[in-house]
């Protein structure tokens, strides 16, 4: 995919079309990396729904370009996944007097939020509960009634997402 691809994908996803409880292009990224991890997928139609929805269309064309567009996205982490690729989240970056921060919260919601929806699929060994460990404590951080944590210590959860994604891909992957 293309940067334009991701822009024109993010600003449908925030857009009047989807309403509100459509997903980010970051969190739909991490929805959709959840998705891959364990060895049977939901079908198309729920993930599409999770992610943003029932959209309002302008016609059918723009329909299928953009259920296309997610389609590549996922069929990408995929490729990414099976190929033992170096992984990255997709991170969020803001810019704010002059510095630049980066935002990981958004991709570990999503992440968080399909391991929600398929509980029983994610019944994990405490092997995989520690791999899964820093994707939620990340998604914590952007909860109201947490503490923040320092800029260090939200590093070094940051550099532990794609070990843990490849470590939890592996558990039901690779034998």
């Amino acid at each position: 995919m293309t940067e334009d691809d991701f822009t024109e994908l993010d600003e449908f996803l925030l857009s009047n079309a989807c309403g509100e409880e459509s997903l980010s292009i970051d969190e739909a990224h991490g929805y959709l990396t959840a998705l891959q991890l364990p060895p049977s997928q939901p079908d198309k139609t729920a993930w599409l729904k999770a992610i943003w929805g029932e959209p309002d269309f302008a016609d059918e064309r723009e329909r299928q370009h953009l259920t296309e567009l997610l389609e590549d996205l996922y069929d990408e982490i995929a490729s990414t996944l099976a190929a033992r690729s170096p992984f990255e989240p997709m991170v969020v970056e803001t810019e704010e007097d002059g510095q630049v921060f980066e935002s990981y919260e958004g991709w570990c919601y999503g992440f968080m939020l399909a391991v929600e929806q398929n509980p029983q699929q994610w019944e994990l060994s405490k092997q995989g509960e520690a791999l899964l460990a820093p994707i939620a404590q990340l998604v914590l951080q952007g909860a109201e009634d947490e503490e923040d944590m320092g800029e260090e210590e939200y590093a070094q959860w940051v550099e532990l997402i794609p070990g843990a994604v490849l470590g939890l891909y592996d558990i039901w992957h690779v034998r």
